[in-house]
């Protein structure tokens, strides 16, 4: 008998107009309050790539949750705007205290909104990324290029999140510093160029990406040629950046040694945008 189909817990990407009303209505709230909250996941994706939504959607993209990035400063004045705005904090079953650290999670107990994640300070997932002081670069999704390593950092990375990825590749050019509208490969490089783990993960994926890109009968050659060229130009940085010490100590030990945080069961469960099972193209 053939094995069940596991179906991704979601909503059908024809939804992403209500998600993103949704996401508005807070990032709203909390500017006028003073306080710094950014889209973060798919919908910062949908945002930062809006000539490429498309693809999204013709490969059945799956939406979850509202996910942001804010300031653990902040977090009691954004605690009191989401009850104010008919929100509760989501506890019970799964919700352990490791989920807590550097982050809160927000329910309507009426159901007519989608449940909103909120990150402060950092996204601690499989590799570290830190967000503070970096907020006020874009008034709605958190940086580009931050972005794009939030999707990187993913050992375990699913179809959605490589779906992602293509689409930003295809969307934004590669910058060698920082510019309006591109991948800032400087500051990939100067992270990567410290932490071996970080740049063995990042390399793997953009094989996957590769890889992934030949499943979709979607694109079509140039738009293929076109990531390549884009992950070519961005690893080329990376690859030509001085390595730290302790770059070179670390990769002496290679994959050997696990090289990646593990996601704490409690947290997996309720990580942006993961999928049941790991692509393994």
């Amino acid at each position: 008998m053939a094995e069940p189909v596991e179906t991704p817990i979601g909503e059908p990407f024809s939804a992403w107009p209500e998600y993103m009303a949704e996401a508005e209505a807070i990032i709203d709230a909390a500017r006028e309050r003073g306080l710094h909250l950014r889209l973060l996941g798919a919908l910062a994706v949908i945002r930062q790539c809006p000539n490429h939504v498309w693809l999204l959607e013709r490969t059945n993209r799956i939406l979850t949750d509202l996910d942001f990035m804010g300031y653990e400063r902040e977090v009691r004045d954004i605690e009191r705007m989401f009850e104010e705005l008919g929100y509760r904090v989501l506890g019970g079953r799964g919700v352990t205290m490791d989920v807590w650290v550097g982050r809160r999670i927000f329910e309507d107990p009426e159901g007519r909104r989608r449940r909103v994640d909120v990150f402060l300070d950092k996204l601690e997932f499989c590799h570290p990324i830190d967000l503070r002081g970096r907020l006020d670069l874009d008034p709605v999704t958190i940086p580009l290029t931050d972005l794009l390593l939030e999707k990187l950092q993913i050992v375990e990375i699913n179809e959605k999140d490589l779906k992602d990825l293509i689409v930003l590749f295809l969307e934004h050019p590669v910058a060698d510093r920082e510019a309006p509208g591109a991948f800032d490969a400087s500051y990939v490089a100067d992270l990567l160029s410290d932490d071996w783990g970080f740049s063995y993960t990042v390399s793997l994926n953009l094989d996957r990406i590769r890889r992934y890109m030949q499943t979709i009968p979607d694109l079509d050659d140039g738009q293929r040629a076109l990531v390549e060229e884009r992950i070519d130009h961005l690893w080329s940085r990376v690859e030509a950046a001085p390595k730290s010490l302790r770059w070179k100590l670390r990769a002496r030990v290679g994959p050997r040694k696990r090289w990646y945080n593990e996601v704490g069961e409690g947290y997996r469960d309720l990580e942006p945008g993961r999928e049941a099972k790991a692509w393994e193209g």
